[in-house]
């Protein structure tokens, strides 16, 4: 039987063997270069993905108990909790927009939502939760990146008989998804970065393999 979830899963899968191939062979020299002051380099921006995950994957693992436990699968988190921004607007400002970006979502289509987090159309400002850290060894980081998607696997697979499109996650700015659309956002994201690194591994000054 093909669970409901399977298609968005298989995109996720994809996407992160493209992460891995991209990021397979760099040297620790390599990841840890920086095309510029306060850019992230090849290893940070592998580190942020894997802390992306764990945070979606601990939103469905909530929203699943929530389910298994009768009550209403639907978490709410503000600014205070994740606090991304778009564009330039200053972080200290978004409690202030939580309204109006709720608001602004509520006419904004999924797929709209999508092509925003895909490609690199307007600045992103990441949330602390997902600051990445600087100088992970690249063998821990694709081990960890092979790890987590299985964790994500596993997790749903524990769980096949759930309704995931009832479960739904808000936030002002990312809208309200339910969990087959957190999968898409997940590997759309995914997408966005490994852009991102595709640019560092063509920087002029990137080390060229030994």
């Amino acid at each position: 039987m093909i669970m409901m979830y399977e298609s968005n899963l298989n995109l996720f899968r994809s996407v992160r063997a493209e992460t891995l191939r991209i990021s397979q062979g760099l040297s620790q020299a390599q990841l840890d270069f920086t095309p510029a002051s306060g850019k992230w380099g090849a290893g940070e921006v592998l580190d942020h993905l894997l802390l992306a995950e764990k945070l979606y994957r601990e939103l469905i693992g909530q929203l699943i108990d929530l389910t298994k436990a009768g009550r209403a699968p639907l978490i709410d988190k503000g600014f205070e909790d994740v606090n991304t921004s778009v564009m330039f607007i200053p972080q200290a400002l978004l409690p202030y927009l939580a309204a109006p970006f709720t608001v602004f979502n509520m006419f904004v289509p999924s797929f709209v939502r999508e092509a925003m987090t895909q490609f690199r159309l307007m600045p992103a400002q990441v949330p602390d939760i997902a600051i990445p850290r600087k100088g992970r060894p690249g063998a821990e980081l694709r081990d960890e990146l092979r790890a987590s998607i299985a964790a994500t696997e596993a997790l749903l697979a524990a769980n096949p008989t759930l309704d995931y499109k009832k479960m739904r996650y808000r936030h002002p700015l990312m809208g309200d998804n339910n969990v087959l659309q957190v999968l898409r956002i997940l590997a759309f994201h995914e997408q966005r970065h490994q852009s991102q690194l595709n640019d560092i591994l063509r920087s002029r000054a990137f080390p060229r393999a030994a």
